[in-house]
């Protein structure tokens, strides 16, 4: 499971074949150790068709991540995405949702590909809309995911019609990977990606009583923050998803 010559990294996401956080990670005599937390279930795509296919009843969509993307394609099944869609007030957190959004739906325009949190996509959205709110905005999204940005909106004097679509679970092989991590101690420094991430871990944490002293809790991500301080895990360091950099000089500290 690794280079035991070199500082095991623990990071709680999806790996891939081209992953940056793996390659920077190596080159620094770091041993990246990747572990899938969650997988995601669809649910209430029927629902989620009936709303994209009545555009005229919204005043734009948001998508808060590019599971929500997904989700929007697999609602509209071989339907392409009605175009009144485009001239309306489209939104995308980060690069990664709007590159696709803009894939997925043949050139949707959306704003938002250099907002990295809630907070920024928020803002964003107050600055470019304009004072007219009457109509909501549809916003697809998951468990445990969206509620800041659709809380902050709401207090800026919108409509958010938040629609649940995907819900995440602990991966199957979750449990036997901890363990074997766990075994052979190298989960010294823990990288956690998502709230997801946090859950899965939290049950693992209490059912194989993993005490947390002394070692490197790492969240990416704001919401990852937030989730990890509401589970009651003190992060050692917060950085944001594109910064690598930062995250090495954490772990190297």
């Amino acid at each position: 499971m690794g280079d035991r010559n070199k500082q095991p990294v623990i990071l709680l996401k999806v790996p891939s074949s081209d992953d940056f956080y793996g390659s920077a990670l190596r080159r620094h005599n770091l041993d990246p150790i990747f572990i899938t937390p969650s997988h995601f279930v669809f649910k209430n795509l029927k629902q989620l068709q009936a709303k994209l296919l009545v555009p005229h009843k919204y005043a734009g969509i948001i998508f808060a991540s590019p599971r929500c993307v997904q989700a929007v394609n697999e609602a509209l099944g071989k339907t392409a995405l009605p175009s009144c869609w485009r001239a309306l007030h489209n939104y995308s957190q980060g690069k990664n949702t709007h590159s696709a959004a803009w894939i997925t739906f043949q050139n949707l325009p959306t704003l938002g590909d250099h907002a990295v949190n809630a907070n920024n996509l928020c803002d964003l959205i107050v600055e470019t809309f304009g004072p007219k709110r009457d109509l909501p905005l549809l916003m697809p999204c998951g468990n445990g995911v969206g509620q800041t940005l659709r809380l902050r909106l709401v207090a800026q004097g919108f409509r958010v019609d938040a629609c649940e679509v995907y819900e995440s679970r602990s991966h199957p092989d979750f449990v036997n990977q901890m363990r074997h991590a766990l075994k052979f101690k190298r989960m010294e420094t823990i990288v956690f990606f998502g709230p997801s991430s946090v859950r899965s871990s939290l049950e693992f944490f209490g059912n194989y009583n993993v005490s947390l002293k002394d070692r490197k809790l790492i969240a990416v991500g704001s919401g990852t923050r937030k989730a990890m301080e509401e589970s009651g895990i003190q992060a050692d360091g917060v950085v944001n998803a594109a910064d690598v950099d930062h995250l090495i000089n954490i772990i190297k500290t």
